[in-house]
This record gives structure tokens, sequence and C-alpha cells, in this order.
């Protein structure tokens, strides 16, 4: 019964009924013991991100780790996705020192029990590299992206999701480090494989923002505006009005059109 429950409330949070599938969550949890109990908070913990109730996300998620503790072992994939649950969630509310022993640690599982090819080990290790980009340890985060830029390319081959996801933070990454031409063939390769295998995505619209950005941060005015123009009707299409990337891309566009324009 709770097994067809739980499949039940994964569907009505496919079809984006947040309301409905935490009230029906929240009902069936005193009733979940063991795994099934910690695979409910998760979810309810997936809910209160979708919902941007991140305090509440972030509670529920060091509660859902501390259950899990109790009957699940270092050596158990189970415990490395409520880690990374817990990371994720924490970094999501901006708390990316807290997430990092965290994410340290689901890496340390993953490596013990996953073969050293595994995807699932990359992820991790992309995961982690974030939270150390997030907190300005850049050279840190360089390495990571290099390594899991590596294995992407062996386990995938170049045009992946993966690559893109490398290329795009290796371009923030040396933005940062104040590199913005070595940024722009990483943005444009991301872009293009993003294009390619995403199509009209925010994802493609996020990389096309960053190689704009670079692009204007070199004086290169015209080809930034294109780049941005087309971030932003990407963003408009989707229907992502509300983004803050969107007013970035706004931002930035203007004062492209601004350097290129003379005045009449």
């Amino acid at each position: 019964m709770s097994t067809q429950a739980l499949a039940d409330i994964r569907t009505e949070i496919a079809e984006r009924k947040f309301t409905q599938a935490e009230e029906h969550l929240r009902a069936l949890l005193p009733d979940l013991q063991g795994e099934e109990n910690i695979l409910g908070m998760d979810l309810l913990c997936g809910i209160l991100r979708a919902t941007q109730r991140l305090d509440e996300a972030c509670e529920v998620a060091r509660q859902e780790l501390a259950k899990a503790r109790t009957c699940l072992t270092d050596k158990d994939l189970m415990l490395a996705n409520v880690l990374h649950n817990v990371a994720m969630t924490l970094d999501m509310a901006g708390q990316f020192a807290e997430a990092v022993p965290y994410a340290e640690e689901e890496v340390a599982i993953l490596r013990k029990t996953l073969r050293d090819d595994d995807p699932r080990l990359t992820d991790a290790i992309l995961a982690l590299g974030k939270h150390h980009y997030e907190q300005g340890h850049f050279a840190l985060a360089r390495d990571m992206m290099e390594e899991c830029l590596a294995r992407y390319t062996k386990q995938s081959g170049r045009k992946s999701l993966g690559v893109s996801a490398c290329l795009n933070n290796l371009g923030r990454i040396l933005e940062n480090l104040g590199d913005n031409e070595a940024s722009l063939p990483l943005f444009a390769e991301a872009c293009a494989i993003r294009e390619e295998l995403l199509g009209s995505h925010e994802d493609t619209a996020f990389t096309l923002l960053n190689y704009g950005t670079a692009l204007a941060a070199l004086g290169r005015y015209q080809e930034a505006s294109e780049k941005l123009l087309a971030c932003k009707d990407m963003y408009l299409a989707l229907g992502l009005t509300d983004s803050p990337y969107l007013e970035a891309c706004r931002d930035n566009l203007m004062l492209c059109w601004n350097k290129v324009c003379t005045p009449c």
C-alpha cells in the first residue's frame, strides 16, 4: 500500500500538484518505516524546494539524514543519495560552506562502492566543485571541473550534457580568475552542445548569458548583443519571465546597445 501511495505522490509532484502531494505525503509519513520513511522525507524535501520554502527544506533534509544514519551504513548508496539531497538543499539555500562536508562524505562513499568510471561518482564531484565555486574557492573548483570534464568525455563522449556543464562552469571560473579571453571557447562549445542536445532550454539560455557577458567584458559588444538577445528571447519563449537571469541578460544587453549605438 505505502509503495503505491509513494508512487502516486511522485506522479502528483511530476504534475506539479505540490499542495496536493504535500498533503498526502504528510498524512502518510507517520506510517512509513525505515527506508520508506527516508524516501518519503526525500520527496517532502523536494516539494519544499520546488515551492521555495528553503528553510523548511533544510530542516527536513537534516532530519532525513539523521534518520538515514540510524539504519544505513557508509557503504550504502542510499546514504550517499541522502547526503546529496542535504548538500543540494543547503546549496539552494545559500549555505555553501555547510554543504561541503556532506558532499565530501557522499563522494567518499561513492568512491568505495562504485567503479571509478561510474557517472554517478562524476556527478557527485561536479556538485562538490560547485559548492567550492560558490564560496570563491576558484582554483579548487577548477581542478574538480577539469577532472569531471575528462571523466565525462571518457564516459559519454565530448558531446554530452556532463561535458557542457563542465565547460560552462570552467568558463565562469576563468572569468572570476580574470581570464575572460580563455573562457570564450569554453562557453562557445557549451552553447553548441546544449543547443544540439537540449534546444530551447533554460540551461542553453544560461550558457548564452555567460557567453554574452564574457564577450561584453572584452568590449566585443556587437557579438555580445547577439548572444544576449538570443538568451533573452529564449527565456521569454520558455515563459521564465521571473528569472533573475533574464533580468541580468536585459541589463547586459542594454549596456551593449549603449556602447554600440552612436547618439543622433
